[in-house]
């Protein structure tokens, strides 16, 4: 059995027993979170696949932007137009490494900006917005770590974390997960980081 996954199947079906009562599943979420942050630092070879970084963060921008409740205007993302940007890292890391910033950033109320651009051989990936942490969060130093870049954080105000990932053009390309399967799944990444920040499915 995969590290986990007793852990996974229990909150499952602790999701499922309150679904099926009527109850909110928000309850579970923060597990959730925890667990699958910890299974993406969990050490693992690279992908086999480059994933277009550019488009992950579009569909993810794209739902948090039908999903938050927050004023109009709480995000800005400058992601690349018409441009591909591989690099060898899960769609899943880039999703929770950008997330986890952007929990941080809700708490306390600010606006944010993701911005993911090419930069020389690489791309630049940057999340902004009240001030950061100072180390560089951990979900960061692994995508550093998987896509073969590096990633750093500041205490200043204004910023929280970057990366810069080597383009991995001769890789297989996979496909990013849309906007719309983001919305539509209240398990999906965006609800788990952002559970108490979002509008559910149908609400």
């Amino acid at each position: 059995m995969e590290p986990h996954t007793a852990d996974r199947d229990a909150l499952s079906e602790q999701a499922a027993r309150r679904a099926l009562t009527g109850r909110t599943t928000a309850p579970v979420l923060p597990a959730l979170r925890q667990l699958t942050k910890a299974e993406l630092l969990c050490a693992a070879p690279p992908p086999a696949r480059s994933t277009d970084a550019g488009a992950v963060l579009e569909a993810l921008c794209e739902a948090l932007r039908g999903c938050v409740r927050r004023r109009p205007g709480w995000l800005y993302a400058a992601l690349p137009v018409g441009e591909t940007l591989p690099v060898r890292v899960r769609p899943a890391l880039l999703h929770a490494a950008v997330l986890d910033c952007l929990r941080r950033i809700l708490c306390r109320g600010d606006a944010a900006v993701v911005e993911c651009r090419r930069q020389g051989e690489g791309v630049l990936l940057c999340v902004r917005g009240g001030r950061g942490g100072g180390a560089v969060p951990p979900l960061w130093r692994r995508m550093a770590r998987e896509g073969g870049g590096t990633a750093v954080s500041s205490a200043g105000p204004g910023f929280a974390a970057a990366a810069w990932l080597p383009c991995r053009p001769g890789l297989p390309m996979q496909k990013a997960p849309g906007s719309e399967s983001l919305l539509g799944d209240r398990f999906s990444l965006p609800y788990v980081f952002l559970s108490e920040f979002c509008a559910g499915p149908d609400e």
